[in-house]
């Protein structure tokens, strides 16, 4: 069984190790108000969402599943998830993305849209969509 909880203070430099498995490349910033979201099974992280609140809008940092559990429905309870919580704020969210990433379909699926902003493409969700 998959579950789906904010990180724990003590366990912020495990999810970053967790991130860098999946991301090695990635510059890993997490501020004490970001929310880290994290998907776990048998006590073992397996995915997780990375969340930025500035004011005007919901900024997805990251979202990531490990490759053995891609197509199990994790990255889905995380989107689903992230967006519950901040639903109710009536601030879009955007996610940067690039274009061939296979999990486009599945952003879209919960109401993001692609939006070119000069060279970036970014994937925006509007409030209450």
């Amino acid at each position: 069984m998959i579950s789906i909880r904010l990180v724990r203070s003590g366990e912020i430099d495990e999810a970053k190790k967790f991130i860098r498995s999946i991301f090695p490349r990635a510059m890993i910033q997490i501020n004490d108000d970001d929310t880290l979201l994290l998907a776990e099974t048998k006590k073992k992280i397996v995915g997780f969402a990375h969340l930025l609140d500035d004011g005007e809008k919901i900024i997805f940092q990251g979202i990531g599943v490990h490759k053995s559990m891609r197509g199990a429905g994790v990255g889905t309870m995380l989107i689903e998830h992230s967006i519950e919580m901040f639903d109710e704020s009536d601030r879009p969210i955007y996610l940067k993305v690039k274009v061939m990433n296979p999990a486009v379909d599945l952003y879209q699926r919960y109401g993001f849209f692609i939006q070119k902003f000069g060279t970036t493409y970014l994937l925006v969700r509007k409030p209450n969509n």
